[in-house]
């Protein structure tokens, strides 16, 4: 098939952590060259420091959404746009007070998809994930992350 066509919220679903990614284009549809997905996050969630093999995008729709990249903070608004080539340090936080809706790219994709489907619950509402009722389990998401190509750094003591 030549053609995609992904109605409004329409797209494999996935609760990671509070956060909503939906799948609109997948690794298994075009040969592994990326991986797009909206991700709806609240306000005050993120992801900490990490670096991987990917190359990512992030496009804002609607919020702001926090970026820490190669020493460097940047603040999206939506129609803001930013790339971090592979081996980047980078962070992503939604600092509020709503909810961050992106579209985010992976390049290639099938290794996020791996790591979303392992930790992420699939999710029938994306527009209303659970919320974590306790910490994450550290140590599985740090495992699950190295074998998808993804490097958490330690916290900071």
């Amino acid at each position: 098939m030549n053609v995609k066509h992904v109605p409004a919220d329409g797209g494999r679903a996935f609760s990671h952590l509070g956060t909503a990614l939906i799948f609109k284009d997948e690794p298994q549809d075009n040969g592994d060259a990326l991986l797009l997905f909206e991700c709806r996050m609240p306000a005050g969630n993120g992801v900490p420091p990490h670096h991987e093999r990917n190359h990512e995008a992030f496009y804002v729709l609607d919020g702001t959404l926090e970026v820490q990249a190669d020493g460097q903070l940047y603040r999206l608004a939506p129609g803001e746009f930013l790339s971090i080539r592979p081996g980047t340090v980078h962070s992503l936080h939604n600092p509020g007070p709503d909810w961050l809706r992106a579209l985010m790219w992976t390049a290639p994709g099938s290794q996020h998809v791996r790591f979303f489907e392992t930790l992420g619950e699939p999710l029938a509402d994306p527009s209303n994930p659970p919320q974590p009722t306790g910490p994450p389990d550290v140590e599985q998401l740090v495992s699950v992350a190295r074998e998808c190509g993804m490097e958490f750094l330690p916290p900071p003591q």
